[in-house]
């Protein structure tokens, strides 16, 4: 599974890392978007996954600031 970590991105980068890193992977889901724990970074990735229609959960419940992003 590729994965995509976002700790030391800045938010204003964010949204371009994301679709850049969706649109080079969708043939090849599930991926994994490291986001920490920022609430600001996990809206973000939320925006760019719908515009995509997307799904995305937590990894685990034991850790919310990874999601995993798969088709509906």
């Amino acid at each position: 599974m590729n994965i995509l970590d976002l700790h030391g991105i800045k938010h204003k980068d964010a949204p371009n890392k994301i679709d850049t890193f969706i649109r080079y992977n969708k043939n090849n889901l599930p991926i994994e978007i490291i986001t920490g724990n920022s609430l600001d970074m996990q809206g973000i990735l939320k925006k760019v996954v719908n515009i995509y229609n997307l799904n995305m959960k937590p990894k685990s419940f034991m850790n919310l600031g990874s999601y995993i992003i798969n088709d509906n």
